[in-house]
């Protein structure tokens, strides 16, 4: 039970790390937007920096999905482990 529960805190980590990953990585496309705009140096520049952002937003979206899972696979089998212990107890 204690294995599973730090598995579970540390998917809940991750899922935290990602969202905070998302929204710094959005944070920073939104300003990058605002301090851009010169000349055409700049907007490939920007482009470069719009791809590479796109995909930090695409790896922190599937981590944090994928983090979500893990958390509630490892709820669900929390959950009948504290059942088989009730019913073991019960019977004896």
């Amino acid at each position: 039970m204690l294995v599973s529960s730090i598995a579970r805190f540390n998917a809940i980590n991750n899922m935290n790390n990602a969202a905070m990953n998302m929204m710094s990585a959005s944070n920073m496309a939104q300003n990058q937007v605002r301090h851009t705009f010169g000349g055409e140096h700049d907007l490939s520049m920007l482009h470069e920096i719009d791809k590479k952002i796109s995909l930090d937003l695409a790896s922190n979206s599937l981590l944090y999905k994928v983090s979500a899972l893990q958390e509630k696979a490892l709820a669900k089998y929390q959950d009948n482990q504290i059942k088989q212990n009730k019913s073991l107890n019960i019977l004896a």
